[in-house]
């Protein structure tokens, strides 16, 4: 082999090898988010995609809520979020899945919002009588207990051991957060 042919294979390797790096910075704690299952708000074609992992019982999700729901709620109405709740239960939580599985429009935004804004209320009650009879509870919706089983099985595979844990556009955040810290998230997606 002559030296041009040498030269030109050691500078395609570097080529290359810059480019794998590069890639693998650029991608670094971004992670692929099924969108499928979870239930979905907003365009999803928007630009910005937020994908929550949370509990209706769980007191970070709720501060979380509290702190930017007005905030997420005017993003996703206008077409600035695609917002998808994978909903998360845990034993501890002894009221969660009994909603989750059989309230009545948790296709709509607003029920979420109802279900964190009475969090005070409902979390305190004493048995899930009570509980039923708040939310007006109707049957086990079957679609949402197979939708959870997907959802734990995401959870288990992202390693997920702390709610609330969302992605935005595949970035991972851990935690509540502040307004003010969400929108410093959201303007440094765009």
């Amino acid at each position: 082999m002559d030296k041009k042919r040498v030269v030109k294979l050691v500078l395609f390797i570097a080529f290359i090898t810059i480019c794998i790096s590069a890639y693998s910075i650029y991608s670094k704690g971004k992670e692929t988010i099924d969108t499928k299952y979870g239930l979905a708000y907003g365009d999803p074609n928007a630009k910005i995609k937020l994908v929550e992992y949370m509990s209706f019982q769980c007191i970070d999700c709720y501060e979380l809520h509290e702190n930017i729901g007005d905030t997420l709620r005017d993003k996703i109405k206008n077409g600035e979020i695609y917002y998808v709740v994978k909903h998360v239960d845990f034993e501890k939580f002894k009221y969660d899945d009994v909603i989750f599985n059989r309230i009545d429009n948790l296709d709509k935004i607003e029920t979420v919002d109802y279900i964190m804004d009475n969090y005070k209320t409902w979390s305190k009650m004493k048995n899930v009588k009570d509980v039923e009879e708040f939310f007006k509870l109707g049957a086990i919706k079957k679609d949402r207990v197979e939708m959870q089983k997907h959802i734990l099985s995401e959870r288990d595979d992202l390693g997920i051991d702390f709610i609330p844990t969302f992605y935005l556009n595949g970035e991972k955040h851990v935690g509540s957060f502040t307004e003010k810290e969400f929108n410093k998230m959201i303007s440094d997606v765009k």
